[in-house]
């Protein structure tokens, strides 16, 4: 026979018990959920502290591009590091959600001007103030930027090296010429890759490598050999000194 103190205990069990089954599953994962990022690019999936709704402090947000770093009332703000389907990535100051105050931009391997880097000011998502603009090769200019352009001065020497660039360019895609590379290796080093034209597609270049660099022998992800032939873009390239 059970006592009365048995069937309280018995209850209080019960209870509990059926208390927990009727509680969501997974209140992390739909607190998660219901913290919003205001950026469209990063509307997908958000690890980090929430404030109210909305992510706060230092966190990670992914949907068609990607960001870690520092948010404020679901905005980046703060130091932070944003990369693009593309590979495109810049990396610096944000403030409500804009590029603003110094960074660094870098266009991707799928973009048209892959390789190439701007580094400096920034105001409300546009280039302003002192920047410099460099090429993969290690060609850099440096002036003032105002709504995103550089400033007439720093344009016509920007002009002045794209056309001789471009004169470059003529010789590199002559078959048999000994062309080189730079390759960023790490965070500081350069590497240089020397190859052989073999033959000029458009755009595009077949080479032999000759020589993989000192530091690695890696180009866009690949590792390089000596007496490999590959294909890569012909503005990536530069007659060797």
């Amino acid at each position: 026979m059970m006592t009365l103190s048995h069937c309280l205990r018995v209850w209080v069990r019960c209870s509990c018990v059926l208390l927990l089954c009727a509680l969501p599953l997974g209140g992390a994962a739909v607190a998660a959920e219901a913290c919003r990022v205001m950026d469209p690019e990063l509307q997908g999936q958000y690890t980090g502290p929430c404030v109210a709704g909305l992510a706060q402090g230092n966190g990670v947000a992914a949907g068609t591009a990607r960001y870690t770093g520092d948010f404020v009332a679901g905005r980046k703000h703060g130091m932070g590091l944003k990369v693009w389907p593309n590979g495109d990535r810049y990396e610096g100051a944000f403030v409500d959600d804009m590029k603003q105050g110094q960074g660094a931009y870098r266009w991707g391997a799928g973009s048209a001007w892959a390789g190439q880097r701007y580094v400096g000011a920034y105001v409300a998502d546009r280039r302003e103030g002192l920047g410099s603009y460099e090429w993969p090769d290690g060609r850099k200019l440096s002036g003032q930027w105002q709504a995103d352009l550089p400033s007439p001065m720093l344009a016509a020497q920007m002009q002045t090296t794209i056309r001789v660039y471009a004169e470059q360019m003529v010789r590199v895609s002559v078959p048999g010429a000994k062309i080189c590379r730079s390759v960023p290796v790490g965070i500081s080093e350069m590497d240089t890759i020397t190859a052989t034209v073999l033959a000029a597609e458009g755009d595009l270049l077949r080479v032999r490598i000759e020589r993989p660099g000192k530091l690695g022998g890696e180009l866009d992800g690949r590792t390089v050999k000596a007496g490999m032939e590959l294909s890569d873009y012909l503005d990536r390239w530069m007659v060797c000194r």
